[in-house]
């Protein structure tokens, strides 16, 4: 039997905090046949999502984070 699990960092703004970009590492998610995640509906809930990326990965700066022109 194949495995449907997969580990995936997920970048997205919380709809009542649009200030910055959020992330959490999500696993052992289930995938549909052309390899696109299966979010639970309670997760994306008050998100929207943004970037969906292979792996942990950590965001190490976002827009405003840095100054553009340093």
């Amino acid at each position: 039997m194949e495995d449907n699990s997969n580990v995936v960092t997920v970048l997205y703004y919380d709809q009542n905090d649009m200030t910055s970009i959020c992330t959490d590492v999500l696993i052992n998610l289930e995938l549909e046949t052309d390899k696109r995640v299966i979010f639970p509906k309670f997760y994306r809930d008050n998100k929207i999502i943004i970037a969906v990326l292979d792996g942990n990965c950590r965001l190490r700066n976002s827009l405003g984070d840095r100054s553009l022109y340093s």
